[in-house]
């Protein structure tokens, strides 16, 4: 699902930053995205079926540093309502993603692998890809190596956030590119895109997720205070 909202600082001239990415809805109330894509924000919501459901707050793995993505790049949001959608992913929990073909979703810039990607249109999009490599506690995805799966896929700006998936379950989150010495962070042949690995924050999840489903986002500012508490 896309996610929107404003970013918690003010520009000069007084206007707001909007941030756009991508997320997951792995339960009614429940969505798990990129910590980078809701840090410091407000007034987020999701948008499902052209309708913007609020996230009412979200939830971090507390090792997350917004100046290094790296393997805590991961957030759980809890939304006003319940978003109704066919089918809520499972999440991967072996430890076996290495050389997976494996699914890639987000609502991100678009363009060919040649240009890199330069187009944004807001519109999801999808394809395939091979887990190269594990790395810093994320699984990567490159388009160098051979053969490539039938619709090779590689995220860019605004797909952050978004899932990976093996075998239909939830195994990555969408983080980042990375590129060369001399690359650029475009999306290009010479890019790889990294995810967060599910598998090792599996625990984590479970228990943040359990606890949310038991609480009741009716009981306003009592509600957060049990948040807090909880973690």
């Amino acid at each position: 699902m896309p996610i929107r909202g404003e970013v918690d600082v003010e520009s000069k001239d007084g206007s707001t930053y909007r941030f756009k990415g991508s997320a997951v809805i792995v339960k009614p109330r429940i969505i798990i995205t990129a910590a980078h894509v809701v840090k410091n924000t407000k007034n987020a919501y999701i948008i499902l079926n052209n309708k913007k459901i609020p996230v009412l707050f979200t939830v971090y793995v507390a090792n997350f540093n917004k100046e290094d993505f790296g393997s805590f790049d991961i957030a759980v949001g809890y939304l006003m309502e319940d978003a109704k959608v066919n089918f809520y992913p499972e999440l991967y929990s072996k430890n076996d993603e290495l050389n997976k073909v494996c699914s890639i979703a987000g609502y991100g810039v678009t363009g060919t692998h040649r240009t890199g990607a330069i187009k944004t249109d807001g519109l999801k999009r999808a394809g395939s890809n091979v887990v190269e490599e594990e790395w810093n506690g994320m699984l990567v995805c490159g388009l160098k190596k051979t053969p490539h799966t039938t619709l090779e896929f590689l995220i860019s700006r605004g797909d952050s956030g978004g899932g990976l998936f093996i075998n239909t379950k939830l195994a990555g989150i969408n983080s980042c590119i990375m590129t060369g010495e001399k690359g650029t962070l475009n999306s290009d042949y010479n890019d790889q895109s990294c995810h967060t690995r599910i598998s090792r924050h599996k625990e984590w999840l479970d228990m943040i997720i359990k606890e949310l489903e038991r609480l009741d986002a009716k009981n306003g500012k009592e509600f957060e205070s049990k948040l807090s508490e909880l973690f």
